[in-house]
């Protein structure tokens, strides 16, 4: 059994049929009621797939992978007990509290052993392409404590410099590199020939258990984000697939819907707080209005609770700093990013989502858009409150750092859905809590390729 089939097996089998199986267990325990614990078997099944049903990169947010363990039980428990309870035969209240318990600490339980079996027996993987590729591919994966792939070098007609990573061959050898070295996975650098590599391992390796990948799939599969510097025109050609709505999902739109209007009933008495905290201070307006790069480039007004002086742009302009003009009310609201709230109307609205890329002024868009590559596809889904970016880069401050969310950005773009806007409803959480004002980017070239020095000018 190859490693990439057992790693995909033993997570199958723990993540989505251990906490069922536990908690059908505990249920036909305590009520001796077979079809109740099928029901809470299925049930939970059914919840796993509605939430987890397709693979993000969960790693990259611990927090909202350790609330999906306790929601996802408690879904499907809940809904087996509500379905029992019109039946002849319904269901204990402690019994579904005890399967909900005992599929959390499982499913928690289910994560860690995942973990542990993945870096125990990671992926052995080598990389077609350069040395100064692989090394930077492999101090990423280290950066982020990816454990399930253990790089062992890289295929290549002349020896360089990969970061302590030795060259196993060249693309004639790569049959007996494989067999060798016992590889589970060949990645293809972007500045490798495809088709010449892809007829090369094909004809060499075709029945072998060897997988292949290019490298820009393999960034966005484990580290949750496009190498804007490694791709071109053609990895958008999944917008112009006959499958792909331009449009948001309508599960999407559901969920702004109902999770912004919750939050506008939860959050109007506090709205109403800071909007007279501002007003009694000085007087003056109430919202801050700014022009921003909306939806398919439209320009919209995003409305926050106002947090400078009324006439902060004369002073500014002066040569006065932000922290002078900010309110004593300013400051709190955006310590607590209460100036933000008012946007919840704007989803509700449709001007923007509850999660997408976060909107710019468009003057800085078309500045950046000429320096950062594909910035300007960014404007192809609504912005957002939150987002993949937001949580996963947090402060920017530099074009490097713009072109650092920008991947991320892309990936959401591409991978949009509830399910994954849930992820990062969870995560941000993490990110409002934990927020770093000091910008962190990963080494240029991991992102930017040839684009790094440009971009840094």
């Amino acid at each position: 059994m190859s490693t990439i089939y057992a790693q995909n097996l033993f997570k199958r089998i723990l993540n989505r049929f251990a906490p069922p199986a536990v908690a059908a267990a505990v249920v036909l325990l305590r009520s001796e009621e077979l079809g109740q614990a099928a029901l809470v078997f299925v049930a939970m099944v059914f919840a796993d797939s509605l939430l987890r049903g397709q693979a993000y990169p969960l790693h990259l947010v611990p927090l909202a992978r350790y609330l999906l363990c306790a929601i996802v039980p408690t879904l499907g428990v809940t809904l087996a007990y509500l379905v029992a309870q019109l039946g002849s035969s319904p269901m204990d209240e402690m019994t579904a509290l005890a399967a909900i318990l005992t599929a959390v600490v499982t499913s928690v339980a289910a994560m860690k052993l995942g973990d542990r079996f993945a870096s125990d027996r990671p992926i052995r993987t080598v990389v077609i392409g350069s040395g100064s590729f692989a090394g930077r591919l492999g101090a990423e994966l280290t950066e982020n404590k990816i454990r399930s792939y253990e790089l062992l070098g890289y295929v290549n007609e002349e020896d360089e410099a990969g970061a302590g990573l030795s060259r196993l061959g060249d693309i004639s050898e790569i049959r007996s590199v494989v067999i060798a070295n016992g590889v589970d996975l060949l990645v293809v650098s972007p500045a490798m020939p495809r088709l010449q590599i892809f007829e090369e391992t094909a004809k060499a390796c075709l029945d072998l258990p060897v997988r292949m990948i290019e490298a820009t799939a393999l960034y966005e599969t484990v580290l949750g984000h496009v190498p804007i510097g490694a791709i071109n025109s053609a990895w958008f050609q999944f917008i112009m697939h006959p499958l792909y709505s331009p449009s948001s999902p309508m599960s999407k739109r559901l969920l702004d819907i109902v999770v912004s209007a919750g939050l506008v009933v939860a959050t109007g008495p506090l709205m109403a707080i800071c909007a007279l905290a501002v007003k009694l201070e000085d007087r003056g307006p109430v919202f801050y209005r700014q022009r921003r790069f909306g939806e398919e480039g439209r320009e919209f007004n995003m409305i926050k609770f106002r947090t400078l002086r009324p006439d902060a742009d004369q002073l500014l302009a002066e040569g006065k700093s932000e922290e002078e003009v900010l309110t004593r009310a300013g400051r709190v609201l955006r310590k607590g990013h209460l100036n933000e709230l008012p946007q919840l109307l704007q989803v509700l609205r449709g001007e923007m989502s509850l999660v997408g890329p976060r909107p710019e002024p468009p003057e800085l868009v078309q500045m950046l858009s000429g320096v950062v590559p594909h910035y300007d596809r960014r404007g192809l889904v609504k912005p957002g409150l939150t987002g993949w970016a937001q949580v996963r880069c947090g402060y920017a401050s530099s074009r490097i750092g713009t072109a650092w969310k920008t991947c991320h950005d892309l990936y959401y773009i591409k991978h949009r859905s509830a399910r994954f806007d849930l992820v990062i409803m969870f995560q941000t959480f993490h990110a409002l809590v934990e927020r770093d004002e000091v910008e962190q980017v990963p080494a240029q070239d991991f992102i930017l390729g040839d684009a790094a020095e440009l971009i840094a000018r």
